[in-house]
């Protein structure tokens, strides 16, 4: 699901993506393209953006689809925070913060993550 959250006096771009897994792939894909053409609206290093991957399976093909999701958005992102993070999402964020040069706070709750992105 894509929506924007108004927080605080922040628009802010979120995608839940949570509790998807592989067999969820081609969903995942329709929501990140509404994602992106989202994003691609706003000015460069404009954007906020909270991405939700809690108890998200992964394999190289859903690897893949967040890279290249994450390099697609970098131009526009101003902020950007990571809900879920854990285990195998370690390993593909590394991936991903090599190929975008991006950094990304890793929140554990969606509440965390609203309160990271109106300071920046």
């Amino acid at each position: 699901m894509v929506d924007i959250i108004h927080y605080k006096g922040r628009e802010i771009c979120y995608l839940d993506v949570s509790m998807m897994s592989t067999k969820d792939i081609q969903k995942i894909e329709e929501e990140m393209d509404r994602a992106k053409k989202l994003i691609a609206t706003k000015p460069p290093k404009s954007a906020f953006m909270i991405t939700n991957v809690t108890n998200v399976i992964f394999n190289s093909q859903m690897s893949e689809l967040f890279k290249e999701y994450a390099n697609h958005n970098t131009p526009y992102v101003k902020a950007s925070a990571l809900v879920g993070i854990g285990g195998i999402q370690k390993v593909v964020l590394a991936a991903v913060k090599r190929l975008t040069g991006r950094d990304y706070y890793l929140a554990n709750t969606l509440e965390e993550a609203k309160e990271w992105i109106i300071n920046q």
